[in-house]
């Protein structure tokens, strides 16, 4: 299983999203340019997940949702309700509470992968390079309860 995740648009191009649904099981946004992509909802209504971003007030979607995919379960949250620029502490915290394997944030603009105390952390960084850096997503490669996850760059 293939899960392809985003986050912060902030109004660049939504195209590499588009692509995504040809080449993955699920394609999960994690706020902030919800308004830019919710007719993926309807386009693609069994394939996309997503929650709502601290810039994505307007929107009574979650900001934050719990999926079990082939037996790892993952926390998908945009993470500024967490404190994330300040660290993983709270993320960790919810991740040991829930039972979560995977959790999937945003909010930094900062792509990384990191495991602590058996839980893996994964920030796709942000989809339209804003803030001056690269446009990423990231990669999570799903298959009987084992789990890989990778950065993709788009310039």
């Amino acid at each position: 299983m293939i899960i392809t995740v985003f986050s912060d648009l902030h109004g660049d191009s939504d195209k590499q999203m588009e692509a995504a649904f040809e080449t993955s099981n699920y394609v999960v946004f994690l706020g902030d340019g919800l308004s830019r992509i919710r007719g993926f909802e309807y386009e693609h209504p069994d394939k996309f997940i997503f929650v709502r971003g601290n810039c994505d007030l307007w929107d009574d979607t979650p900001t934050k949702r719990i999926l079990d995919l082939d037996g790892v379960r993952i926390l998908i949250t945009h993470g500024h309700e967490q404190h994330v620029k300040t660290g993983l502490v709270w993320l960790l915290k919810e991740a040991k509470e829930e039972k979560i394997n995977i959790v999937l944030y945003g909010h930094t603009h900062k792509a990384e992968i990191e495991e602590f105390d058996g839980v893996l952390f994964v920030n796709p960084g942000s989809a339209s390079a804003s803030y001056g850096g690269r446009a990423t997503a990231a990669k999570i490669t799903v298959e009987h309860g084992k789990y890989f996850a990778e950065i993709i760059n788009f310039n």
